[in-house]
């Protein structure tokens, strides 16, 4: 039988995404070079980039690879205990396994955010929410010339009775220039 973490990593290869990895690092029987296990101790992150040579090889108990650390590369491996979150590194979706999580990370958690999503069941993870970007009003410039009626025709609306908005669409249309010269 294949593990829920196995399966997630294959899934995301499969469609061209990177799997981004949660490790405590502090597990018992994970192997990584010492100043990385007190540096990242429960929140070790970890990319398994597809375009570097890892070497992955995914066992009954976990999974080993090739990392680099600092430009050193060493022979990792992590058993499935110690990973307890996998994620596509660019939208951040991937899957939590609520009985791997350190008591330090949800506990950490809780006093961040009000209670957090672990419980008895792999569950989804939502990416984080990207600020919005600024909007602000842009004042349209009187056209320096008028469209040309072919143009004007093929962009007008239906008939209808006028109203508000398309006063307002036609003053957008007009703030528009005709460039010649389109094939």
């Amino acid at each position: 039988m294949v593990h829920p973490v196995q399966s997630v990593i294959e899934s995301l290869y499969a469609a061209g995404r990177c799997p981004r990895l949660h490790v405590d690092a502090t597990h018992a029987s994970v192997t990584v070079p010492d100043f990385i296990r007190q540096q990242w101790r429960e929140r070790l992150i970890i990319d398994l980039d597809a375009s570097y040579p890892l070497d992955l090889v995914f066992g009954e108990t976990g999974l080993a690879a090739d990392l680099s650390f600092g430009g050193h590369v060493t022979r990792c491996s992590f058993p499935w205990e110690s990973i307890y979150i996998v994620t596509d590194r660019s939208t951040g979706r991937g899957i939590v396994l609520d009985r791997h999580v350190p008591e330090s990370v949800k506990r950490q958690a809780a006093g961040q955010q009000p209670a957090p999503a672990f419980d008895n069941a792999i569950t989804k993870v939502e990416p984080p929410a990207e600020a919005k970007p600024e909007l602000r009003r842009v004042e349209a410039e009187p056209a320096e010339a008028e469209p040309e009626p072919a143009v004007a025709a093929e962009a007008a609306p239906p008939a209808a009775a006028p109203s508000p908005s398309d006063d307002q669409a036609k003053k957008r249309r007009a703030a528009f220039r005709v460039i010649d010269g389109g094939g």
